[in-house]
Parts: structure tokens; sequence; C-alpha cells
């Protein structure tokens, strides 16, 4: 006996008309008919007596009515408590790198947190490269990153912005009048750079490697305060995405000639179930970008 045979059977004795329970059901008169007249066949009892057009439920049929009453409610039941749950996920887990965190971080943790204070936060600074993996492996329900959309096909990747990454180094450096600079002339430059798990490293590794050079990185740090504490004190510049670098850290960002620019969105995990609280938060990040940086897209 089918769940589709069940609902039939229901609707059927609760109308005792062939027609009626059809019409309720959206489906064909002749395809509720076949469908009583095979559960009869299967279960070896007569469920209806039958009058015409008027059919009544027999002694065996209520018993049977009665079973898969309860059957029905139990599916209802469960129905609507998975559709609770799928509308109360209640947790959102998040990866935002630090160039990312520092412009977007203030705003999710006050604004978004206190219009809703009964969806909780997790948030997982980290880089762009551990973000996606960590999206990838379904540890994390999304990530606001910087991304190469070829990092991986079971991604979905949607662009917010292009993300500049800029020349950084203090008032004091030379350079720091400049409006403009060429990887060229960045070759000796004394670099301390965000590792391997960030875009912006690849950015600048495939920049230099373009005119057969290789960036002089005197220090690789995963912490953006460290890569900015090392720039300040004259240890070396950097490169960074433009957004990371705020009036308060006293540092001087310049473009380059032949701009470095990475795409910056949100990532989510092809074929997973996104949560409405989930699709909550990445609503507000793109109203949020939009203000603060005239987002793209």
């Amino acid at each position: 006996m089918t769940l589709v045979q069940m609902r039939y059977f229901y609707e059927v004795c609760q109308w005792q008309n062939i027609t009626k329970a059809a019409e309720h059901l959206h489906v064909s008169q002749p395809t509720v008919t076949v469908a009583m007249q095979a559960l009869e066949a299967e279960t070896g009892l007569n469920l209806f007596h039958r009058e015409g057009r008027k059919i009544t439920v027999t002694t065996d049929g209520a018993k049977l009515l009665g079973k898969i009453s309860s059957i029905l409610m139990e599916i209802t039941r469960l129905d609507n408590e998975i559709r609770d749950m799928a509308h109360r996920h209640a947790k959102v887990r998040i990866a935002m790198p630090l160039q990312l965190g520092v412009v977007f971080l203030p705003h999710i943790l006050g604004e978004f947190r206190r219009a809703h204070p009964e969806i909780e936060l997790e948030i997982i600074e980290t880089g762009g490269v551990s973000a996606l993996q960590m999206v990838e492996e379904e540890k994390l329900d999304l990530a606001l990153t910087n991304y190469t959309a070829d990092f991986s096909a079971r991604l979905s990747y949607s662009k917010l912005f292009d993300c500049e990454c800029t020349f950084v180094t203090r008032p004091d450096h030379p350079f720091a009048q400049r409006h403009s600079l060429s990887i060229a002339e960045l070759q000796e430059e004394p670099l301390v750079m965000l590792d391997s798990g960030f875009f912006v490293n690849r950015l600048v590794q495939d920049s230099y490697g373009r005119i057969g050079e290789k960036p002089n990185v005197v220090h690789y740090s995963p912490y953006l305060h460290t890569v900015k504490n090392l720039v300040s004190t004259g240890i070396g510049s950097t490169f960074l995405a433009r957004p990371s670098v705020l009036p308060g850290d006293h540092l001087v960002q310049i473009p380059l000639i032949d701009p470095m620019f990475i795409n910056s969105g949100l990532v989510t995990k092809k074929g997973r179930q996104t949560f409405d609280d989930v699709r909550l938060v990445m609503s507000y990040l793109r109203r949020l970008t939009k203000e603060l940086l005239g987002g793209g897209k």
C-alpha cells in the first residue's frame, strides 16, 4: 500500500464520492477509481458498498480508515516539524577573511545582531582559501570572501564587487607620494605578506611571475594586524585588498598601473539546502555591500 493510495482512500471515504474526491485531489476520476480497485485487490478486502455513483464504507473499510487516518496525521505532523526546522535553523556559520572582516564585522555583529537576536552567528576569521575549503566541506553555511571562480566546481559564487589589491606602505616611504606604481618598480621592495591562505598572495605571485620575477618577501603571516604592524615599523611594505586598510592604520595605499582585482562575494555549497535565516544573512550582506561600497551586483 502506497502513501498515494492511503491519501486517495481517505478522501474517497470523506466524500463518499469518487468524482468529488478526485476534484479535491486535483486528479482525474479514473485515476482514483483504478487506485481504489488496486487497493481492494492488494488488501483482499471489500472496502466499499457501491450503489450507482454513491459509495459507502464497509466495516472493513472503516477499520482500515482508522489506521490510515492516524498514519496520515503523523505524516502531516512530520512535514510540519521539518518545515519548522527549515524556517528556524537559528544558527548561521560564516567565514569572513580578515581583509573584508574589518569592514563588515562591525555591522553584522552590531546592527544585524540587534535586529535579529534569535539568530546565533558563528563567524570564522580566516583566509579566503581556507574559507572556501570549509564551505566545500560543509563545515560552514557560507563565506563572504575574496575568491577565484575556478577554485571548485562544487561551490556556488555570487559576486558582490571587484576588490582592488593595492601596494601598501608607510607614509614616509619614498613611493608614498606616487599616484601609481608598476610591479617592475617594486622588484626589490621588501614585502611582508599574508600567507598562502589568502588569494591576495596568489595575485601578487602571479603579477611578479608575469615579469619573470619573484616578490622579495621577508615574512609571511596569517594575521592582518601583524602585517600592518610590520609595515608601520618599516620592516617592509605589502599588498592588501583596498577595504582592509582603515584611516586609523596611518598607512598609504597606492594602486598599480596594471591593477590587481579579485572577485569578492558570497560563496555557498552547490546542492546544499539554504535555510531561511541563512538567506536573511545573505540578503543583509548584499544590502550592506551596496551601502558601504556601492556593490557591483
